[in-house]
């Protein structure tokens, strides 16, 4: 019996959409201001203590009429601490961004996969690079019905604009007050990937009909109020139906696909 559910469990597997890569580049972020702000944690502190001291060491000479030098140290140790006490708090609002981001990209990735059927292939955090230009694309998808480019956002509030805007206004409400921000556009932001994915097709003779941009909005919360896009504007539970009924100009078979993934991505590698 048991036998029998582990070779169920592999073949329903089979028929999940295949993770080519991995997402790497938030993760590398997120580790670096983990240990920043461990380090940082454990300094600020002495640095004010020890600058205090050598300030009060510096005003008790200077009292009794010795030399005062003690001070500037102190103070510059002072301003060293309070200036790492802030970069603390910094950090440890940049890792909660960073988290929010991370959970978002692999909601989509989870939805993706299992949504989509073994003849697509999933590149998550995919550099790609044409002559001096690069972009850093949150998914590439390759399938036989073409390749999509999603950039995945997890910004809250209500985001307002038009497609060809460069920034978005962001609304964010709590506790009755309402703040406002500029925020990047998304919509042209993957345009500007999409150019450099195609370059970087053609370089390597792929034909560039089907490639297609969608944008996936991952805070549950958040309305989407942009006007004049004929780019997909997604919610992560839209993305692989959106996929699957995309029509493509050609039929992309999974060689064509695995040559594509190595040529953009040259650390992509199959057996």
């Amino acid at each position: 019996m048991a036998q029998r559910d582990e070779r169920g469990k592999r073949e329903y597997i089979s028929f999940m959409a295949r993770i080519i890569k991995e997402e790497s580049t938030l993760k590398g972020i997120m580790k670096g201001l983990h240990m920043e702000t461990s380090i940082l944690e454990k300094i600020w502190k002495i640095e004010l203590f020890a600058g205090g001291v050598l300030i009060l060491a510096g005003a008790a000479a200077w009292f009794f009429g010795y030399a005062w030098h003690f001070v500037v140290p102190g103070i510059l140790l002072v301003f060293l601490g309070a200036s790492h006490a802030l970069k603390k708090g910094d950090n440890r609002a940049d890792l909660g961004r960073f988290k929010g981001g991370a959970a978002g990209e692999q909601e989509v990735t989870k939805i993706m996969q299992t949504g989509l059927p073994d003849s697509y292939m999933i590149l998550n955090d995919c550099s790609v690079r044409s002559g001096s230009r690069s972009a850093q694309n949150d998914h590439i998808v390759l399938g036989p019905n073409g390749i999509f480019v999603v950039e995945t956002k997890a910004y809250a509030g209500v985001l307002q604009g038009r497609a060809g805007d460069d920034y978005l206004q962001q609304t964010k409400t709590r506790g009755g007050k309402s703040t406002q921000n500029r925020i990047k556009n998304p919509i042209p932001q993957n345009a500007y990937h999409i150019e450099i994915v195609a370059a970087r097709m053609s370089e390597g003779g792929f034909v560039t009909d089907d490639i297609h941009s969608i944008i996936v909005f991952t805070n549950r919360w958040a309305r989407i109020e942009i006007d004049g896009s004929d780019v997909p504007v997604l919610k992560p539970e839209e993305i692989a139906s959106t996929i699957l009924n995309t029509k493509s100009k050609f039929s992309y078979s999974e060689s064509w696909q695995r040559k594509l993934a190595s040529h953009l991505d040259p650390a992509v590698k199959f057996e």
